[in-house]
């Protein structure tokens, strides 16, 4: 299955060719000017342009979640305005979703003396991993994976139906309607979406991965990196959107 959402991912980026294109061109001036900024500014403007950076990436990808959603089958078209809103709006869902989420694994990760729960992370740096849970009580070793996943899972769920609802309707509030997400979570069922957000770790991970790996020439690394990178936030994004898509979908067919 993972390979499957890899192809729906290529897909949905390769249907036009030209414009994916102008998106990796995009990425590279970008990454040209944050460096250069990174290496001739103060702080303040260097942080207020990962600001601005942070609020148009996440506003492009609720745009391809947006466009999942409808059934879309490529890149959306970059519509500055759109992105803007979507930018600022999506930050704030997660900004919130994301404090609640390590406040609680935070707590959970003091409490057995465990570094903060992260996923993803400990996917990436899995001998490290390995190593630390070796190391602890194996009581609290359990504990803390089992607890701390499903926090995890259960948070991340709720955020990233959060995000969809926001993409589908615009509206801010839908985002904080926990009866209806928890609902719209149901339709699809927990389990499957466990399933399908694991598959969408995989990829991620193994894209990650991926990037690590270095060749002989920079440049390369560079426009490599990119592109992998670019994959990874399509494929966080237009996940959130099939997941959705699956949900509207079944609600149809049981109205």
């Amino acid at each position: 299955m993972p390979h499957i959402i890899f192809k729906r991912v290529i897909d949905y980026c390769m249907y036009n060719k030209a414009f994916f294109a102008l998106i990796v061109i995009i990425l590279f001036i970008s990454s040209l000017f944050q460096n250069y900024v990174a290496h001739n500014s103060s702080f303040s403007v260097w942080f207020l342009l990962q600001i601005v950076v942070f609020v148009s990436v996440s506003g492009y990808g609720m745009l391809i979640t947006r466009s999942r959603i409808r059934h879309g089958v490529r890149l959306p078209k970059i519509e500055i305005k759109k992105i803007i809103v979507f930018g600022i709006k999506s930050s704030i869902v997660m900004g919130i979703y994301f404090a609640f989420q390590s406040l609680i694994l935070g707590y959970v990760s003091n409490l057995l003396d465990f570094p903060p729960f992260d996923f993803k992370d400990m996917l990436l740096e899995l001998p490290e991993t390995l190593n630390m849970l070796y190391t602890h009580n194996p009581v609290d070793t359990i504990i803390f994976v089992v607890v701390g996943t499903i926090i995890f899972y259960t948070t991340t769920f709720f955020m990233e139906i959060a995000l969809a609802k926001l993409a589908d309707t615009k509206n801010l509030s839908s985002a904080f309607d926990l009866k209806s997400i928890k609902r719209s979570i149901d339709v699809i069922g927990w389990r499957n979406y466990a399933k399908e957000y694991t598959m969408i770790i995989f990829v991620i991970v193994a894209l990650s991965y991926l990037i690590s790996f270095d060749s002989a020439f920079l440049i390369l690394d560079s426009i490599v990196g990119m592109i992998l990178s670019f994959l990874i936030f399509v494929t966080q994004y237009l996940g959130i959107g099939a997941v959705y898509c699956k949900i509207k979908d079944l609600e149809s067919e049981m109205s």
